[in-house]
């Protein structure tokens, strides 16, 4: 792993750490208050199906669903190390996720909520399972041979799709702000220690 890799993973962890320590003195209300606000300042029943469309492309049926499409395609191209990278990086995140999740124990938000859900806030779940998937997809067309102007289309979308996705969680009342966030960061360390390990062993 490069000097700047580590030094970025670090700064995350950083960033990761002081997160949980504001949500543990319960420093961080403001903030997600404040984002709150910004993302509902206007709320219509139209608005409402939006962001119930963008939440699902971060369920956990979506995901699954998605993931084993991906399996079983880059099987069938003969691509069998990309199979079981995305395998493997959907069931890091997922595990990761509840353990956090246990560990941190924060209730959810007590807006009103247009969606229920019955597990701990923090980290989001929807967000890190969209990072991780839609993180690693952006990966594998980065490195594939794809013509550049692809590339792009492919990259901006699964760029945009998760940060969506995390928008749609605050709305929705389901998450605080910081647990999206929190969910984020945690996915982006994970991919960057997971790319390198990748790269490292020459998998692709």
């Amino acid at each position: 792993m490069k000097l700047r890799e580590k030094i970025i993973i670090g700064i995350l962890i950083i960033l990761f750490c002081g997160l949980i320590v504001l949500i543990k003195m319960d420093k961080i209300a403001g903030f997600d208050t404040t984002i709150y606000n910004l993302v509902t300042f206007k709320m219509t029943d139209n608005m409402n199906t939006i962001y119930k469309v963008l939440t699902f492309f971060g369920s956990t049926l979506f995901i699954i669903l998605l993931s084993v499409f991906f399996f079983f395609l880059f099987l069938i191209m003969k691509k069998k190390n990309c199979s079981f990278i995305i395998a493997g990086v959907i069931i890091i995140s997922t595990i990761v996720n509840n353990v956090v999740k246990i560990i941190i124990r924060r209730a959810r938000p007590t807006v009103l909520a247009l969606v229920t859900e019955k597990s701990f806030s923090f980290p989001s779940g929807h967000t890190m399972a969209s990072v991780s998937l839609y993180g690693i997809l952006l990966y594998l067309v980065l490195k594939s041979k794809l013509d550049k102007k692809l590339k792009v289309v492919f990259s901006t979308f699964l760029v945009l799709l998760p940060i969506l996705v995390g928008i749609s969680r605050i709305y929705l009342g389901a998450h605080f702000a910081s647990d999206v966030i929190g969910a984020g960061i945690m996915s982006i360390i994970l991919l960057l220690i997971e790319t390198n390990v990748i790269a490292k062993n020459k998998w692709l």
